[in-house]
């Protein structure tokens, strides 16, 4: 209970901080990333709350899977490509808007079974059906496979590119692809059945994304919205 409050109160308090830089700067960048880190945020207190009933209801259960199982790293991967390619991050949401929209009528429409769950409150997305194309179980898998790539690929370049050229950029995506190594550890070991550590691991891979996107996007030029 103790790691689930304090990874709550980072998530929003990281949230808030990278919303007000988006504010100061409006970069698509500092949009996306304020995007993932707020249903990351509700990801955790949808956790918390289940943890305090006692077991999941099943708005509870629906926003977590749709806040953090499925989309905790897709708006994340594509602030990370907005950071080296704007315009290419325009396209690539653009492209997944109808499957994102597919994906939140699957969760909000799927039947649940909370008696597969091996406890009453474990994140895990076993109370919906099997993976098919009619499960939501199913499509957390393009999606978290494409955010942890574009965070973990886009990061690693980048921080290769501007190692000698720009070391402030370099340092702050060295530490968006450690942050994208945390977050897909603790994703992978929950879908292997390992439950537990995704209090940590999140707040843990939420807060080295803050530090990376901090320094990296003071190295960054700025045209309003087009930037």
């Amino acid at each position: 209970m103790f790691l689930s409050l304090i990874a709550v109160a980072l998530s929003w308090a990281l949230f808030g901080l990278t919303f007000a830089r988006y504010r100061r700067r409006p970069a698509l960048h500092n949009a996306l990333y304020a995007l993932g880190l707020l249903l990351f945020a509700l990801a955790v207190s949808a956790e918390l709350m289940a943890k305090l009933l006692g077991a999941w209801d099943p708005f509870l259960y629906r926003l977590w899977y749709l806040a953090g199982a499925m989309h905790g790293v897709t708006f994340l991967g594509l602030g990370s490509l907005a950071l080296l390619n704007p315009k290419a991050a325009r396209a690539l949401l653009l492209g997944l808007v109808p499957f994102i929209l597919y994906g939140l009528f699957l969760v909000a429409s799927a039947p649940l079974d909370f008696a597969r769950l091996p406890a009453p409150y474990t994140p895990s997305g076993a109370a919906f059906p099997e993976p098919s194309l009619t499960s939501p179980r199913l499509w957390t898998i393009p999606f978290n496979l494409l955010g942890t790539l574009l965070m973990a690929g886009v990061a690693l370049y980048t921080t290769l590119l501007f190692w000698r050229r720009n070391p402030l950029r370099a340092q702050g995506t060295a530490l968006i692809f450690l942050a994208a190594l945390v977050l897909a550890s603790t994703s992978t070991l929950n879908r292997f059945g390992v439950v537990g550590l995704e209090e940590a691991g999140r707040a843990l891979g939420v807060f080295l994304l803050y530090l990376g996107v901090a320094l990296a996007d003071r190295s960054v030029q700025y045209a309003g919205g087009r930037a």
